[in-house]
């Protein structure tokens, strides 16, 4: 298992910011991955408007995962009308 880190945009007018990050949660476990720490930074405008909206909710997940089910996990983001945008970084070893 290798080390990641995702920030992940939500869509600013959720009802339940907390029920959507541990979805994200959920899919990262269901693929075999183990959650390392989980941090919201709250709401913040954008520069610019991503899909017509100009503020978004900021989530930070640190997990480790196979490197072959990245891919997967881009995919289910991607497929989820709350998430914006995602952004998922393989950590250094050391």
């Amino acid at each position: 298992m290798r080390l990641y880190e995702m920030v992940t945009i939500f869509q600013a007018d959720l009802e339940d910011h907390k029920a959507a990050v541990e979805e994200i949660e959920g899919v990262v476990r269901n693929l075999g991955g183990e959650i390392e720490k989980s941090s919201s930074w709250g709401k913040r405008r954008f520069a610019y408007p991503i899909q017509k909206q100009t503020d978004g909710f900021y989530a930070v997940l640190s997990f480790s995962l196979e490197p072959s089910q990245v891919s997967e996990l881009e995919r289910l983001l991607k497929l989820k009308t709350q998430v914006l945008r995602h952004l998922v970084i393989a950590l250094d070893e050391a």
